[in-house]
């Protein structure tokens, strides 16, 4: 949603095309299984990564590496950041979107 909002308050999308793409996303999210941001994935993303990354993205991918553990099922991380795409699938994670 920040993306989108980013966009368009950039005025690269217009209004019409924001709203668009928020409805397609909450509908693409009903799909998806979130996490809540533990002390345990804070700690993993404070560890090194196999490739640099931010905050935010360190984040995104250790929360991506506890579900695999805690659940035993593959990940699919839709990105279009190349930096978290390649540090996931230096983890084995299948990318979407980069």
């Amino acid at each position: 949603m920040r993306t989108i909002d980013r966009f368009r308050a950039a005025a690269e999308i217009s209004e019409n095309e924001a709203a668009f793409r928020r409805k397609a996303l909450l509908e693409m999210l009903t799909a998806c299984d979130m996490l809540e941001v533990s002390r345990r994935i804070l700690a993993r993303a404070a560890e090194p990564f196999a490739v640099a990354l931010g905050t935010l993205d360190a984040i995104h991918l250790a929360t991506a590496l506890a579900w695999r553990e805690e659940h035993g099922e593959a990940v699919v991380m839709a990105t279009h950041d190349r930096a978290l795409a390649r540090a996931a699938l230096a983890y084995g994670i299948e990318v979407t979107g980069a």
